[in-house]
């Protein structure tokens, strides 16, 4: 699991006798993956915030809350989300990834959920035996990459430009953080020296879950620069 680290903050803003949207990024220390007791990833996408506070404070505040036994079972967790998100008013247009393990006839089985809270829906999108990815939010960049695509000629006929599939079933545990990297850079690079809102940037951090332990490939820390009080 990989997200990027950038809170955007949007207002509507009067200009004459119109109202423009403005979106401008506030943080790019902000955390949008949570590794959750039982070796339990927890992404999120969307909406950042509820009621102007950041929803990575209410997130910490569900595992503490919901998960701090580590003995929920995992596919339990996207309902628990969608319960506790969905008590909070307003209900924000955001959404999860829940990724994990679980013990089907003795074998350690992935198990990959997605939740949206505002359309208050949870469904597992990977199938058994079946290798793949998923990503979310500002997802064009990298759809535009894997999906097939071409080019409309004044004829209005459709040209295909050549698509060459990934063999997701041949990568290594190497390979899949080689390109969880790869998928969130590429989007920040793209959005760089495109006309449109900045959304995505500043450090990655990659979460790597396996059946017997998860551990942390990339994680921004805290650290200090001067002095100075916050409360």
């Amino acid at each position: 699991m990989a997200s990027d680290s950038r809170l955007t903050v949007s207002r509507l803003e009067q200009r004459g006798s119109h109202e423009v949207q403005i979106s401008v990024p506030q943080s790019d220390a902000n955390y949008k993956t949570f590794l959750a007791p039982g070796n339990v990833g927890i992404s999120t996408f969307g909406a950042a915030d509820i009621n102007g506070i950041p929803i990575s404070g209410y997130i910490e505040s569900f595992i503490v809350e919901c998960l701090s036994s580590g003995a929920i079972p995992l596919q339990q967790i996207p309902q628990l989300i969608l319960d506790y998100f969905r008590s909070l008013s307003p209900v924000p247009d955001t959404s999860f990834h829940i990724a994990g393990y679980t013990t089907e006839n003795g074998k350690r089985i992935p198990h990959v959920w997605f939740v949206n809270l505002f359309q208050n829906v949870t469904n597992r999108i990977n199938q058994p035996g079946q290798q793949g990815a998923a990503w979310g939010g500002e997802s064009d960049i990298l759809s535009r990459l894997l999906n097939t695509v071409g080019t409309i000629d004044p004829d209005k006929k459709f040209n295909q430009i050549p698509a060459y599939p990934i063999d997701w079933q041949f990568f290594t545990l190497q390979d899949a953080i080689d390109f969880a990297i790869y998928a969130e850079r590429m989007t920040i690079d793209s959005m760089r020296f495109q006309t449109r809102e900045k959304t995505v940037g500043g450090p990655i951090d990659v979460l790597v879950i396996k059946p017997d332990r998860a551990f942390w490939v990339a994680r921004k820390e805290l650290h200090a620069m001067g002095s100075a009080l916050s409360f």
